[in-house]
């Protein structure tokens, strides 16, 4: 199976465990928001793990009703400008929620 047939699985997998969800009182997502947002989730992640001048591999992504939360440690301030402008030029992203730390040198 190629990458992209197992992503759609996980995916699928994910939402049917997940169940329907309301939307009644704006905190709760729509099983389309939760999809929207996994997806989302998915393509931050991998152009974070593929860009050269950010560690990826070491964030979280979190996603909701497309503002993406970014997590972790990074090594430096310009790792992290470039992890939040990356999360940012992803369709779908309305906001960037920047939680990233820098690791202070010893």
């Amino acid at each position: 199976m190629g990458k992209t047939t197992l992503l759609m699985a996980a995916i699928a997998g994910v939402l049917l465990i997940s169940g329907c969800q309301s939307y009644r009182d704006g905190k709760s997502r729509t099983v389309g928001e939760f999809t929207d947002d996994t997806a989302i989730q998915v393509r931050v992640k991998s152009k974070l793990v593929r860009a050269p001048d950010v560690n990826g591999a070491r964030m979280n992504i979190e996603v909701k009703k497309g503002v993406v939360t970014l997590l972790g440690r990074v090594d430096s301030p310009e790792m992290k400008a470039r992890a939040v402008e990356i999360a940012q030029s992803i369709k779908g992203v309305t906001s960037v929620e920047d939680r990233l730390r820098v690791k202070e040198k010893k």
